[in-house]
């Protein structure tokens, strides 16, 4: 009975930080588009660069965090950062709302492109449900999360399984766009991971199990990279066109899938954005201004979230993880210059 608990807890956190990193970008295809497409085979590149961050960012935060013993990520930004904790919180604040906002002006899209339903409909119905889930806090999110998760996944790659051709697979690796595509694979990946940074702190992974989200995350990227190589798109939701090749059935499902997509990026994110504003208290009045707040800059659009602010949140994010880092070697190293005195006065 321990074991069976002790399993299901590990695939809770597991699909927890899947669903934090992964996000309606790989569902959509979106990200990938603007981030990897335009560099054909060298995109591998990126997506090398893309995953050894991730190897890298999670194994160091999770070793700082230990030896520091900070077993929260208000401990762990208020250490790092000191008395500059607070221009950190807001950038993470920034990262949060735009891409909050982004998956609700996602929702919206979505309907109208393809059902006509407009009058912001859609987007405000997640509003009200992500609500409902920042008041219930972190153990109705894991719960929500591990029902949409893994379907969100296996869809994914299905979707793009079916969709790989003889001519996408044969990539033309270019020495010559090999620089930008690391550039922006980097960018890509700084993004997404800022965005996942609070939930590492809610869950007890291991780190083999962290290795396992890393590899479950460049598979999928590289599935889709493979998909779109040779295509172009004129959809802001790639992913979701290609769906219609499957089968009738399957584009529909796929619609599913993007909502729970939106859904689950939209949730884990305004909860981050909770637990900065609010730590961990429960206040419906921050629950509701965080809602509003996303929900009104949602208006700008879902093509103008994802072609600009997401550029510029990825800036910022890379920005945010080179400090993080100078500060965990300088932290790391007064450490250890205090464990050296402590034994010389011993």
């Amino acid at each position: 009975m321990k074991s069976g608990n002790k399993i299901w807890s590990t695939m809770v956190d597991y699909f927890l930080i899947l669903g934090a990193i992964i996000g309606v970008g790989f569902a959509s295809g979106k990200e990938i588009c603007v981030f990897f497409f335009d560099f054909g085979g060298a995109s591998l590149f990126g997506l090398v660069a893309f995953g050894l961050l991730y190897i890298y960012l999670f194994f160091v935060i999770q070793y700082v965090s230990r030896k520091l013993e900070l077993n929260s990520y208000d401990k762990f930004n208020a250490k790092m950062f000191g008395k500059l904790c607070k221009i950190s919180n807001i950038v993470m604040l920034i990262n949060f709302t735009i891409t909050s906002a982004g998956m609700l002006a996602g929702a919206d899209y979505l309907f109208q492109t393809f059902f006509g339903v407009g009058y912001k409909i859609p987007s405000i119905i997640l509003s009200i449900l992500t609500f409902v889930l920042l008041l219930g806090g972190i153990d109705k999110i894991k719960i929500v999360a591990n029902v949409i998760i893994p379907i969100m996944i296996a869809v994914i790659v299905i979707n793009s399984i079916q969709n790989i051709t003889p001519q996408n697979v044969n990539l033309n690796i270019t020495a010559g766009n090999m620089h930008m595509a690391i550039y922006y694979g980097l960018l890509f990946g700084v993004n997404n991971f800022v965005a996942a940074m609070p939930v590492l702190f809610e869950t007890k992974q291991k780190s083999k199990t962290k290795a396992f989200v890393i590899l479950s995350i460049c598979i999928i990227i590289l599935l889709n990279i493979l998909v779109f190589a040779s295509n172009h798109f004129t959809t802001d939701m790639p992913m979701f066109e290609l769906s219609a090749n499957v089968s009738p059935l399957f584009y529909y499902i796929y619609f599913a899938t993007l909502v729970l997509a939106l859904f689950s990026t939209l949730m884990i994110c305004s909860y981050n954005m909770q637990k900065i504003v609010a730590r961990d208290k429960k206040s419906k009045f921050i629950s509701a201004m965080i809602v509003l707040f996303n929900l009104l800059l949602s208006n700008v659009g879902y093509a103008f979230i994802v072609k600009y602010l997401y550029v510029v949140s990825g800036i910022i994010s890379g920005v945010y993880v080179i400090a993080l880092i100078m500060m965990m070697i300088i932290n790391l190293l007064i450490y250890k210059n205090k464990t050296k005195n402590t034994k010389k006065i011993k």
